[in-house]
Parts: C-alpha cells; sequence; structure tokens
C-alpha cells in the first residue's frame, strides 16, 4: 500500500515539472515575467539629443530622456502599485527608470481672523469687516463659518490696506471677488460649500458683504482665511467601453460602469449634462464584484441662473453672465466645474447615482472618468532597444538612484515614445511556490496519507 501512494506521488510530480520546463521566450532571468511591450525607440549611433528647451543648458539630465506612457491594460496584468515593472534593452540588462505620476497636491492653513465689524443691513444681507493675522504675509481663501442649517448666499470680498474710516469707505474698499455662491441645505443631507477662493492679496482687511434672496442676514460665528497653494494633478480620461443604467431607487437615476479590470486608477468622474438649470446631489461608488458598493465621494452638480438684481445691489450676475456651472467638491476644496473629486481610488465597476427627488431625471447626461497615468522615464542609451515587462506577483518593487538625479524639468523634457501590444512570454515560469501552483496534488497526497493511516489502524484494531 505503501509503495503504491509513492508510486504515484513520484510520478505526479515528474509530470507537473515537466509542464513547466521553459520553451522560449525573454531570458532565463526574466523567465517569471509573464508579459511584456516593446518601446518605440529608435536604435541610433548617439544618445538622442535633448529637447530645444534645454539644448544650451549645460549638463543637462534631460540629455536622451524617453517617456513611455503605460497603457490601461497593463494595470490588469501587473501588481496594483506597479511594483512588478521592470524595463530591460536588447542585451537583456535591467534598466533603471522612473515611474512618474503627477496627482497633484493642495497645501492650506487655516488661520482665524478677528471681525471688527459685523451687522445686517436691512434690505441688503450682512456686512462683516475681518482683520488679518499680522503672521499671514498673502491670502486667496476665507471659509464662512455659520451655524444655520440651510441657507443660499452670494458674497462680494472687497480688500484694504488700512481699516478706512467710514467717510472714505468706498475709495478705500477694492472688490477681489463679486457673486461668490455659498450655500448648505442639511435638510436635503447637502452640506454644501462655505469656501470662497480670490486673487492673491497681502491687504490686511477684508470685507464681505453677504446677500441672500429677500435681503435677509446670515448668522456668522467667525471668518478664517487661507494661503492655498495647488499644484494642478494630470489627467487624462479613462476609456469607458461599457456604460449602462440600472434601475433606482424612486427618485434617483443609476449608471454604471465596467472598466474591465479592478486595478485602473481613478481620481475623477466628470459629467456632461443637457439640462439648462438644475441642482442634484450626486455620489460616486465603487466595487470590485458590481455587488458591495464602497463611497468614493460625492459632490453637489449645479447648474443655476443667478438672481439678477437681488446678487447686490446694482451689482451684476458673477462673470457677466446669468449662467454658472459650479460643484461643490466632496474634499470641501471650493468650486469647479462639473466634476466629484475624491482621493485616487481602485475598482473595477464604478457607479453614480443622481439624487432627483421629485424631479425628472437630468436629460443628455454623460460620465466620464479620469484618472493620472503612469510614465516610465529612462535615458536611451546608443544602439539599444527596450522592453517592458510585467505580470510576476513575486516581483518587489525596484529602488533607484535615477529618481534623485532627475528633476522636474529634466523630466518634463523626456521625449514621448510609442508602447507597442502586448506579447505573451512564451518561456514564462511559474514564480509561485510548486506547493502553491499545485495544491490539488497536495489534496490528493493528503488523502492518500489519511487513507493509509486508516487502513493501519483498521488492521491494528483486527490484531487486538
Amino acid at each position: 500500500m505503501k509503495r503504491c501512494a509513492l508510486l504515484v506521488l513520484a510520478c505526479s510530480t515528474v509530470v507537473l515539472f515537466a509542464a513547466d520546463l521553459p520553451d522560449s521566450g525573454l531570458p532565463p532571468v526574466w523567465q517569471s515575467w509573464r508579459y511584456w511591450r516593446a518601446l518605440g525607440v529608435p536604435a541610433t549611433d548617439a544618445p538622442r539629443p535633448a529637447q530645444p528647451a534645454l539644448s544650451d543648458v549645460e549638463g543637462s539630465g534631460a540629455e536622451g530622456l524617453v517617456k513611455a506612457t503605460l497603457p490601461i491594460e497593463v494595470y490588469a496584468r501587473a501588481q496594483t502599485e506597479l511594483d512588478d515593472l521592470r524595463l530591460i534593452d536588447d542585451t537583456g540588462s535591467e534598466v533603471p527608470y522612473v515611474l512618474e505620476a503627477r496627482q497633484g497636491a493642495r497645501t492650506l492653513m487655516w488661520r482665524t481672523t478677528s471681525v471688527v465689524d459685523l451687522g445686517d443691513i436691512p434690505g441688503e444681507g450682512t456686512h462683516a469687516v475681518a482683520e488679518i493675522p499680522v503672521d499671514v504675509e498673502r491670502h486667496n481663501s476665507l471659509r464662512i463659518n455659520t451655524d444655520e442649517p440651510d441657507f443660499v448666499a452670494f458674497v462680494e470680498v472687497a480688500a484694504s490696506a488700512i481699516l478706512p474710516p467710514p467717510k472714505k469707505e468706498e475709495s478705500a474698499w477694492r472688490i477681489i471677488r463679486d457673486g461668490a455662491h455659498i450655500f448648505r441645505l442639511r435638510k436635503d443631507g447637502l452640506e454644501g460649500v462655505q469656501t470662497v477662493s480670490y486673487p492673491v492679496s497681502t491687504a490686511r482687511f477684508l470685507r464681505l458683504r453677504i446677500h441672500r434672496q429677500g435681503g435677509k442676514g446670515l448668522k456668522l460665528t467667525g471668518i478664517r482665511v487661507a494661503f492655498e497653494e495647488v499644484e494642478e494633478a494630470e489627467l487624462a480620461e479613462l476609456p469607458v467601453d461599457k456604460v449602462t443604467q440600472p434601475p433606482g431607487a424612486k427618485g434617483q437615476s443609476l449608471w454604471q460602469v465596467d472598466l474591465g479590470t479592478g486595478q485602473v486608477p481613478v481620481s475623477q468622474v466628470r459629467f456632461e449634462v443637457g439640462t439648462p438649470e438644475f441642482h442634484r446631489g450626486v455620489e460616486a461608488l465603487t466595487s470590485e464584484d458590481g455587488k458591495l458598493w464602497v463611497h468614493a465621494g460625492a459632490a453637489t452638480l449645479r447648474r443655476i441662473a443667478a438672481p439678477r438684481g437681488e446678487l447686490m445691489p446694482g451689482k451684476p450676475a458673477p462673470s457677466g453672465g446669468a449662467q454658472a456651472d459650479i460643484t461643490q467638491l466632496s474634499s470641501g476644496g471650493g468650486v469647479s466645474g462639473l466634476v466629484v473629486e475624491f482621493p485616487e481610488r481602485r475598482g473595477r465597476y464604478w457607479r453614480v447615482v443622481v439624487t432627483d427627488r421629485n424631479d425628472a431625471p437630468l436629460s443628455g447626461l454623460r460620465i466620464e472618468l479620469w484618472g493620472t497615468p503612469r510614465h516610465v522615464i529612462f535615458r536611451q542609451e546608443p544602439r539599444r532597444s527596450y522592453r517592458i515587462l510585467y505580470g510576476n506577483e513575486r516581483a518587489k518593487a525596484p529602488q533607484y538612484e535615477l529618481a534623485r538625479l532627475l528633476g522636474r524639468e529634466d523630466r518634463e523634457q523626456a521625449v514621448a515614445v510609442a508602447v507597442s501590444a502586448e506579447e505573451v512570454n512564451a518561456a514564462w515560469v511559474d514564480p509561485r511556490p510548486w506547493s502553491e501552483r499545485h495544491p490539488v496534488v497536495l489534496w490528493i497526497a493528503l488523502g492518500i496519507v489519511v487513507a493509509a493511516l486508516a487502513l493501519l489502524a483498521l488492521r491494528a484494531l483486527r490484531q487486538a
């Protein structure tokens, strides 16, 4: 009995190991990488020259740099953070690279101001003057604090280096933002926006005039200011082939997108809407299986006609027109276009839920998913061709000094090259341990051992 079991195990092992023998493909050292793509870098007799902008700069680090943008299909085959990405030349040697992803950044620190003048003007709204702290050298954002749960208002912001006397007040103030829209509608579950941005200012005093329809005042509890520095993210529209509209709950409209893989980074949902005026809550959710949905971001999509003649007495509508497309970002970062913005997320399925309540669904609505592309930047050597490898779940993230040697300007000057179609490594060898690749054999062996032990126990009982 024991001899038979050992013979079965030996034969199975030989057959399975024989199936793993490589045929042909990448060099032996790279046989654990399953996929590769050639780069359209022409073989040259000399390094590729730098871009004209840096050609006259002695010792420019951008000389010979090329950049390949990863296609969306790479994300489905590679590790989530692209740790298994490798770059090799035609000799099979590993080539250092920089993985570039410009996700942008936003920095600001709120400071509390001293409100030196606060009151309501009958028929106009709330008037407030805020003194900026002396250690705040410049500012471009203010946040209005109020405990009122529901309000819609427009704000005029004026600046002055000094606190002018009443008789010279109008001539001393310089308007730097007019018709800024703020709101909060907690009865509809919307926290809204209470932040107003304006051009960078060094003024010591800010004057706010807050106007609500009907001239009603707004109860302020404070005013804060900040200097916001924004580094714009690089964003590209993701190819979306499959958009469906599953039935939603009463008073809701749903759109669902299947990206085909859960590895693609997404950080924005953008909208195109045909309806001329609307005010709707919208939420973006993501899922790995299309069943369990996780919140990604929320916003208030708005296109409203500003009330003519009621923003401020004698003031025109914002931006010189009646229509204004604005949205409250879920991060509380102010207003922008018809966008739901959130920290980068991954998920195969994406769902957008628009709260219509009793209104008709928005007409002509189209959604777009946007994300930050990844670029492979490296230095081309003479007479060399290159391939990108990926598809090794056991590979660790590489560490190259090139990332510390290249400045941002150098990376911007890298010459873009094409990435070819995906190729499968014919000599691929699964990098997982043998036991993980063939769990069935282990279960069979375990079953045989259990059966043998049972027979031995039974025989012992009979002898006893």
